[in-house]
């Protein structure tokens, strides 16, 4: 029977090393704890740490991660950190206390729930910058936050991107200055300020040990590299972090060495 290992300490070295790091650089970061899934016990480990305490939030992918999180620690600020759908409005109004957007519609489903249940919430708009994921387009960007900032129940506390997660296209300094240079375009537009820039991951640390981060860049969603000990950039382990986090105990049933091509 196969058994997947989980060094719980070693993960705990990662945290406190990227959060020193952050702290070393004045930004703010979101632990992304999706890899765990729904293993409440080693959450409980995760969460309680102080170096996780003083993230900004604790980012998942799944509404019912966010509900477990609650319950696990009611303080701790969650972030779901894909866009909602509208059919979970009230869940995630319900249990994040900030979530990713692109779509107007779900926008205004997330304000009716948060009516419903006599709550203000938070977003961050996500913007297209070539990785071709979720985000609204450049050339509409004024008008989408115009409409957001009419939503009587949604508050909008920043914009963000995704660079490196499916096309690879890498964070660069010229793309992280644009997304720096929207949210002062949006300030000035609109007289209302926006906490978070919420432009880099794991595949930006790199850049931030290197000092070649926008200053304005000042939120980091981080999982790989507290996993993982790993940078996308380039798959290679940073800032010494440990890579050997997780192991597989399995029985190897046969071992051959064969060509890739099939034969017939």
């Amino acid at each position: 029977m196969a058994t997947l290992r989980i060094h719980l300490q070693r993960i705990v070295e990662n945290i406190e090393k990227i959060d020193h790091l952050m702290q070393e650089n004045g930004k703010t970061w979101s632990l992304v704890v999706k890899v765990l899934g729904q293993n409440e016990a080693i959450l409980k480990e995760i969460l309680r740490l102080p170096a996780v305490q003083r993230t900004h939030s604790i980012g998942v992918s799944q509404w019912r991660v966010l509900k477990l999180i609650k319950e696990i620690d009611p303080q701790l600020r969650t972030l779901y950190i894909k866009p909602p759908s509208m059919r979970n409005a009230q869940n995630v109004v319900r249990y994040a206390d900030i979530s990713f957007n692109s779509s107007f519609l779900t926008l205004q489903a997330l304000d009716a729930a948060a009516r419903k249940q006599g709550k203000l919430h938070n977003v961050i708009i996500m913007i297209e910058m070539g990785e071709l994921r979720e985000g609204i387009h450049r050339e509409g960007l004024l008008d989408f936050y115009r409409k957001v900032f009419e939503l009587d129940n949604i508050e909008v506390i920043g914009l963000g991107t995704n660079l490196g997660c499916m096309m690879g296209i890498q964070p660069t300094y010229d793309k992280l200055l644009q997304l720096v240079l929207y949210q002062q375009l949006i300030e000035a537009t609109f007289q209302r300020r926006l906490e978070l820039v919420s432009g880099a991951s794991s595949i930006t640390l790199p850049m931030l040990s290197d000092g070649k981060l926008p200053a304005g860049v000042n939120h980091f969603r981080i999982g790989e590299a507290a996993f993982l000990g790993t940078s996308p950039l380039n798959d290679k382990p940073f800032l010494e972090l440990r890579t050997d986090t997780f192991t597989l105990d399995a029985n190897i049933v046969e071992l051959y060495r064969k060509s890739n091509i099939p034969d017939g």
